[in-house]
Formats: C-alpha cells, structure tokens, sequence
C-alpha cells in the first residue's frame, strides 16, 4: 500500500534527523572527524534546496493564475472587499494574539534568569553587517512595505528569483482582475477562460513537484541536524523552550477555538487535511516557498474552494506571521533581560508588542526574515542590535517551528473565510480529503 504524502513527509523528517543528530554527537565527542557531519549536511541542504527551488520557481505564476481566476469567477466587487477587509481583521487579530501569549510565557519563565551569561556569550554567532544595514526604523519599515506594493514592473515581480516581489505580484493580480471584471463581455469572458486554464495548468504542475517533497523535507532535516546538533540548546535552553511553550500554545489552543467557534470546523480533521503543507514549512522554513502544497491542500484536502484560498493564502504568505511575531517578542524580552542595565518597564514591552505586530507584516515570507525585522523591534526599545548575536545559534530550528504556525494560522483564516463568505453562511466542514 502506498503511504500517503504526510506520512512519507514525517518518515523523511525521521530519518534525517535519525541520521543527523547521531553524526554530529559523534563528531563532537572526536569519535569521527567532524568533516563527515558538516558534508553530509552540506548535500543535504543541497537536495532541499533544488526541492525549494522548485517550488519557488512556480510562486508567482501559481499566484497571478490563481488570484486573477478567483478574482473573475467571483463576478462581484463588492464581495471581494468584504472578504479583503475581513482576512485583514483576522491576520491583525491572530497576530497580536500570538504576541500577547509570548509576552505571558517570558513572564511566567522568565528564561534570561535562569541562563548561564557566560555560556549564552560562548554561543553568540557574529551578526552580519546585511542584517544590521537592514535595519530600519517601523515608519521606514511600514512605508517600504506600502510602497513596494506597487510594481514598477510586474513582469520583473513575477521574475524576482527571490519572491520577495510577491506583494507585487498580489497587487497586479488582483487590478487585472479587477478590470477584467469591469471590462465584461467577450474580452472578460476570454481572459477569465485564459486564466482559469493556466491555473488548471499550474495546480497540475504543483501536483507533480509536491511528489519530491520527501526527499526535499529529508535533505533539509539532515542539514539542519548534523550542522546544528543539541549542543547550542544547552546554553540557550530556557529561552528555547519558552518560545516552544508560546509557540505551541498558540497553535493547539488559540489557532483549534477560533477554527471551531469562528470556522465551525473540527480543528483534528482540518489539522490532518493540512499536514503535508505544515510539515513541508517546518522543514523549509519559508511560507512563501511552501504557499503551492498549502494552496493544495486547502483545496484538494480541505474542500475550500479556489475563490477563498486564492486570496486569503497568497496574502497571508506576506503579511501574516503569527509565528514570526510571536518569536520576536520574547527574543528581544530575553536579550534586554540577559542585557546587564537593563529592565523594560510594562509600557515598554507594549511598544514591544506593538512594534513587533507591524514589523511582522513587514516580514517577508522567506527563512531568517523574522531575524532581520527583529532590528526593528530592538531599536524601538534602544537596546543594543549586536544582541542578535545571542539567539542566532538556535533559529534556524526556531524558524522552522515557527514558519509551520504561520502557515497553519493562514489555513485556518481559509476554514473562516469559507465559513462567512460561503452561500448561507456555512462551507462544506471537513469534506472528503484527497491525497495531493
């Protein structure tokens, strides 16, 4: 019998890091040379990298289709504002959910006092000039983000080998389709059979790449396991486990009520129709390289329909970090506090909170991009940008974790957009899945 795709994704994930952790404990106690580790992770990031690369390269295409396809299928305007002002409501609102429980765990465990300084020092990775030259203040910040909206050239948004355009992308796809609909007749009616067929074409395509994602997901476990070992957890451990304890809070009990109170769904079945999608962002740690399987899965798995997925997960993939949100908070709360001199008040871990929520719309969807936004939020509080420096030796498993929070939070935005913007008010709750 043949595995199904979430089962064969976590096997991958298994096995990497069966084969990984192993190397990299046995390099560190001189057993093998420590070459052996760092070339297995090496090809493994190498394989995950060409299963990425593959899924990039059909972001923007699978975008414009699916967006202008929706668009032009809705036949309303007016019904396309209700669903953008909505998703909007929903993205600002998780969001600072998630940050308000980070700000509750680092008070709770206080993880800056229980460290060692000296071994958090021991473990401090130089933060590269590109991540201090990056930083910018949240009005700069914001207004890049506004002002990147809007393409000079689509056609070079939808070239951008770095999908950093996608805001771009949106913002075209949805005008075209727009006018596609105001235009009307023979010329609507022949775009909007154009696009529906190159979206057809491109969920095919999707369809066959997603096939590789075992072996991608295996590559990236080994480079992240044999490169990293357990060893920089020692130092870091407390602050690791409050950002886990956050994190997890956040997607087994905030995310499962509002997807039953808000989406009528059962968030165990909805969960399992979108495994492939989670897991495949937790071992990629970038939403926007994984928005393809997630669109599937809402789709094919979850029963929602195109009109919905195609609006609410291309926007969410830009503007909606949870996860990354959440992470930031309690990293900048840990570097002031394990900072010496330095104690912020209650009102300025609201400038925290509040700098974070808008710095995490500012977050491109690509790994490490919470790192960077996170000189934002270290410089509305005054405290030193080298303090990056403290937590980088953990994030990119951080990453990991938290690019599957920004992913499941975007799917269950679906699950409550189909519910309030289906006829009658109610979307199909759990409909038969179909394995991508």
């Amino acid at each position: 019998m043949r595995l199904k795709l979430h089962h064969q994704i976590l096997i991958a994930m298994l096995v990497g890091a069966g084969v990984g952790l192993p190397l990299n404990i046995l390099a560190e106690s001189g057993t093998i040379d420590a070459y052996w580790p760092r070339t297995v992770a090496a090809y493994g990031k190498g394989v995950g990298d060409v299963f990425l690369r593959l899924l990039s390269m059909i972001v923007a295409p699978l975008i414009l289709a699916s967006l202008v396809s929706g668009i032009t299928s809705t036949g309303s305007l007016s019904g396309l504002a209700r669903l953008g002002g909505r998703t909007l409501t929903y993205y600002l609102t998780t969001s600072m959910l998630a940050i308000i429980t980070g700000i509750v765990a680092f008070n709770i465990i206080q993880p800056g006092t229980h460290g060692n300084i000296e071994l958090i020092e021991a473990s401090r990775e130089a933060v590269t000039m590109d991540v201090v030259q990056t930083g910018a203040g949240l009005a700069e910040t914001l207004w890049n983000q506004v002002f990147n909206l809007i393409p000079a050239n689509p056609f070079h948004a939808l070239s951008d080998p770095s999908n950093k355009s996608i805001l771009g992308v949106i913002f075209f796809a949805v005008m075209f389709g727009v006018f596609i609909t105001i235009v009307g007749g023979e010329v609507g009616e022949l775009l909007t059979k154009v696009f529906n067929g190159v979206f057809e074409v491109m969920m095919k395509m999707t369809m066959f790449i997603i096939k590789f994602a075992p072996a991608g997901v295996l590559g990236f476990m080994l480079y992240a396991s044999a490169g990293k070992g357990l060893g920089v957890f020692v130092a870091l451990g407390w602050y690791v486990l409050t950002v886990a304890i956050a994190l997890t809070f956040h997607a087994v009990i905030t995310l499962p009520l509002i997807c039953i109170v808000l989406g009528r769904r059962s968030p165990l079945k909805f969960f399992q129709s979108m495994s492939p999608a989670l897991l495949t962002a937790f071992s990629t740690a970038s939403s926007n390289g994984t928005l393809p399987l997630t669109i599937t899965c809402v789709e094919k798995r979850a029963g929602i329909s195109n009109r919905i997925s195609s609006f609410v997960l291309p926007l969410g993939a830009t503007v909606n970090m949870d996860g990354t949100a959440l992470y930031e908070v309690v990293a900048v709360l840990f570097i002031a506090q394990v900072t010496p001199d330095v104690d912020l008040t209650v009102g300025q871990q609201v400038i925290v909170a509040i700098t974070a929520l808008f710095a995490s719309i500012g977050a491109a969807g690509i790994p490490h991009a919470g790192t960077v936004m996170m000189v934002v939020v270290l410089g509305a509080v005054g405290l030193p940008l080298d303090g990056i420096g403290l937590i980088l030796a953990v994030d990119r498993v951080l990453d990991m974790y938290r690019t599957s929070i920004n992913v499941w939070s975007d799917s269950t935005a679906c699950a409550v957009m189909a519910r309030f913007e289906s006829p009658g008010g109610t979307d199909p709750p759990d409909a038969p899945t179909e394995s991508p």
